[in-house]
């Protein structure tokens, strides 16, 4: 059903009685964070068994990067169509056809036994993730107070970091328990779980049956004129295509570009590179390398609450932007200096610090999808865009990464690589991305 604009007097008067009275919205947060979880711990195994998979299979490390990347291409291409059709039939919809196909390409991953068919499962992989943040963002830009979205966003970028930490060490324990091909399919079964979750608790809120109109009354008080109307139009697919003649997606795309190929270095090579490089042993590694991710969620929760603290001072776009290119500086030099450490102990001190900074731009990126527009209405598919830029970069970093290992016979080029493009994220954010999208 329809509702009418609430006064700011009004908004002003139920934002305290909304805090007391009203927390749906913190319940739909959650339940996304819990997809996140599921949704990266999926996305994360295959890195973890690979260096039993190599040796199963005899990949090398380039055969190894193909199959990694496998994931990320079609991941990046779909989320163009997803965000468009995240904002025309809604998060419900499209967040339940995804997490029950993402959990199905999961458990049938464990049956593979050549290159061909690892990469045809994880095309299907990245086909059916890609609409999860697209729908999880649309959620949260029409759930939330404007002075909550950072932190909302947070704990979704927070799980994402929370099942990257889960992944190695769960995905060890089941592989020693049972062996990597039943790892995938245990994984797989994670789905069931979160459809269930969704189902029952997502719907609008003006459709929610436990929402109260005190906290209705809050969220669309604090969303003012980019609160979005029951009965908007869906978003065409012409006005899709025209966001790309503004300037500031292209920066918003390059700048994901580079942030994601270092995230996607860490996911699809960290557990090879501290075996390989740094010498510990599976078991160790699997340990070993949840601490980034850890690290990372202290720093997605940081990073939200301090964009939302500085949104309250300066423009809310610029304190996205702000963020994550402190995030991206911090995250180069942290980079840069692994790449020239020789001790195990300080690599691991300095990727766990650079996961860390690299997660405090994480809420900033996806809450600027909700900034950087006017209205509500196109959210998704600005989200979804940038978000395909990244993920553009997430598919070149682990191809890049086994060229440039199996040519040098280390990590180090690699280190630097992913180092030098966190500094382009710096200067793209923080330097030339500067006005918003008028739409």
């Amino acid at each position: 059903m329809a509702h009418s604009p609430i006064p700011r007097a009004a908004a002003e008067t139920h934002s305290g009685a909304s805090a007391r009275r009203g927390r749906v919205r913190w319940i739909i947060a959650v339940v996304i964070t819990l997809l996140a979880i599921i949704n990266y711990i999926d996305r994360g195994a295959l890195s973890v068994a690979m260096p039993d998979i190599r040796e199963d299979l005899g990949f090398n490390a380039t055969m190894s990067g193909v199959i990694l990347s496998a994931f990320v291409w079609p991941y990046a291409v779909m989320n163009l169509p997803s965000g468009w059709l995240v904002d025309r039939f809604g998060p419900r919809v499209i967040m339940t056809f995804a997490i029950g196909a993402w959990s199905i390409c999961c458990a049938v991953t464990g049956g593979m036994h050549t290159v061909a068919t690892f990469v045809a499962a994880r095309v299907g992989l990245g086909v059916s993730e890609a609409p999860m943040f697209p729908a999880a963002v649309k959620g949260i830009g029409t759930w939330f107070h404007r002075s909550e979205k950072g932190t909302a966003t947070s704990m979704m970028i927070a799980g994402t970091q929370i099942g990257l930490a889960a992944s190695p060490p769960v995905a060890t324990a089941l592989m020693l328990a049972f062996g990597w091909r039943a790892m995938f399919v245990l994984l797989g079964l994670l789905g069931v779980v979160g459809v269930v979750g969704w189902l029952a608790v997502y719907r609008s809120p003006e459709k929610h049956p436990w929402l109260s109109a005190s906290e209705l009354a809050h969220i669309r008080g604090g969303q003012g004129d980019d609160a979005a109307p029951a009965t908007e139009a869906p978003v065409t697919s012409r006005e899709w295509v025209s966001l790309f003649r503004h300037p500031s997606l292209w920066m918003m795309i390059i700048g994901d570009f580079a942030l994601q190929y270092l995230f996607w270095f860490y996911i699809t090579w960290l557990p090879t590179y501290l075996q390989t490089d740094r010498g510990f042993t599976i078991e160790n590694a699997g340990l070993v390398a949840a601490l980034p991710y850890i690290a990372g969620a202290v720093g997605a929760l940081v990073g939200g609450r301090f964009s939302d603290s500085l949104a309250a001072r300066i423009p809310r776009m610029d304190a996205r932007r702000y963020t994550i290119a402190g995030g991206a500086l911090l995250t180069a030099l942290a980079l840069l200096a692994t790449a020239t450490t020789s001790g195990a102990v300080l690599a691991v001190t300095l990727l766990t610090i650079g996961m860390f900074t690299y997660s405090l731009t994480g809420p900033s990126i996806w809450a600027l999808a909700t900034d950087v527009v006017r209205t509500q209405r196109f959210v998704g598919s600005v989200g979804s865009i940038q978000n395909f830029g990244g993920f553009l970069g997430g598919a070149v970093a682990p191809i890049a990464t086994g060229v440039l290992v199996d040519a040098s016979g280390s990590f180090g080029l690699a280190l630097f690589a992913a180092g030098a493009l966190a500094l382009v994220a710096a200067a793209m954010y923080g330097l030339v991305l500067r006005r918003p999208i008028p739409v």
